[in-house]
């Protein structure tokens, strides 16, 4: 699908300031937030990368677009009811540069205190850093927890969403279901990308009191598109001709289908930060009815120290593949072209496993108002086909564990 949503959104934003511009000047006010960051490992047989939107890494060659972004934020006040808000991030992103970095457009109706109803482009608010995933200056990691967050290639969606807040005891409860359609473009392998289309619909409960802050988020996408990149095998595959020496064949490649399957996506988080202590846990489960996308359960756990204004914390990250992987069979005739065929086969049903742990020690430093300096190690324990969220080459073995070393520099305005 060619229509470019972000021409949509931005339209809507317009709309919304020409229908209230004639009743009240709107109140116009630009904010902004940036990281600059350098990352490096200690081995080349893979590429660290932020998560598998980028479809560029490092390796022991340190580079700084893994980390490094800048984003710009609009805002516009119609009155004390409507308000409008354009958020677009320049960072190392598979896909069009413009499109997929537009995270936020939408127009904001809050007819009460109590409720908002919101449409046009929004984040995909699932789970704890769903509204400031790329604010460095709003987290101490130099990065969000990369077993939880790497895996999670969506960060916007077009549609509609309703929150709703209730005075629960001595703290608040909020209620939003939200729902709509979702383009991404994601890179496969090394050099080729697709695109991802769902139609999705989903749910947040957040409670927050005093130092407590906990939620719990489910969200529902529907594949609407086949990937691209898996036409040719899968064409090869149902080839009728295929049949009398290799019976499995069509089988195998309705495996590989994604369109009208569905991913259900589970988490649930908890924080504590009293100014000095703070301590953050998420954990989630991703149920996959995609054989080329496997089910998945990650979590992770921070605790941090404020000593002044340095905060010293450490991290520690789990992400499991939990199915079984898929029996390809052999064809009946030992041909040289139908076994790299099957070989090709198991790859693209087998190759997109997750066994990751890692533990990571950092220190921030709040340098002055609004900037701040960080540094991070990072080790990593892979399992064998465990290193999907990482860049992996065509060829050879992957190591099964690797440091990575990070510094960066935010900052917000």
């Amino acid at each position: 699908m060619n229509i470019n949503y972000s021409v949509i959104a931005v339209s809507l934003f317009m709309a919304g300031a020409t229908a209230f511009a004639e009743e009240s000047k709107p109140a116009l006010s630009l904010k902004g937030f940036g990281t600059l960051g350098a990352s490096g490992m200690d081995n080349d047989s893979l590429k660290f990368r932020r998560d598998i939107k980028q479809g560029r890494g490092v390796d022991s060659g340190w580079g700084i677009d893994t980390d490094s972004r800048l984003g710009l934020q609009v805002d516009a006040d119609f009155g004390n009811a409507w308000h409008a808000t354009v958020q677009w991030v320049a960072r190392n992103y598979t896909g069009d540069f413009v499109e997929q970095n537009l995270d936020w457009a939408f127009l904001r109706w809050r007819p009460r205190d109590d409720l908002d109803i919101r449409a046009g482009r929004m984040g995909f608010d699932v789970f704890m850093l769903s509204e400031y995933r790329d604010v460095g200056y709003a987290y101490p990691w130099i990065r969000p927890p990369h077993e939880f967050y790497a895996g999670l290639p969506v960060y916007h969606f077009d549609g509609m969403d309703i929150a709703q807040k209730f005075a629960v005891g001595e703290g608040q409860l909020t209620v939003k279901v939200f729902g709509g359609y979702s383009f991404n473009q994601v890179p496969i392998g090394l050099s080729d990308q697709a695109d991802q289309s769902y139609t999705l619909a989903g749910v947040k409960l957040a409670y927050e009191q005093g130092n407590w802050n906990a939620r719990i988020g489910y969200n529902y996408s529907l594949n609407n598109l086949e990937l691209s990149t898996l036409h040719p095998l899968m064409n090869a595959l149902n080839d009728p001709a295929l049949g009398a020496v290799w019976p499995d064949a069509s089988t195998l490649a309705g495996k590989m289908s994604s369109k009208d399957k569905a991913v259900h996506f589970s988490s649930i988080g908890l924080t504590y930060d009293d100014g000095q202590w703070l301590a953050q846990a998420e954990g989630s489960y991703i149920h996959s009815e995609l054989d080329v996308y496997r089910s998945v359960a990650s979590g992770y756990l921070s605790l941090g120290r404020r000593v002044g204004k340095v905060t010293l914390y450490t991290l520690l990250g789990i992400s499991e593949t939990l199915n079984d992987r898929t029996n390809v069979s052999t064809p009946l005739a030992p041909v040289p072209a139908l076994l790299e065929l099957r070989n090709a086969a198991d790859l693209a049903l087998n190759s997109n496993g997750v066994d990751q742990k890692s533990v990571s020690l950092g220190l921030r430093w709040d340098v002055i108002e609004n900037v701040d300096l960080k540094t991070q190690w990072s080790h990593y324990w892979l399992g064998n086909n465990g290193s999907a969220l990482w860049l992996r080459p065509a060829t050879g073995a992957a190591a099964d564990s690797v440091n990575v070393w990070s510094v960066g520099m935010d900052f917000i305005f």
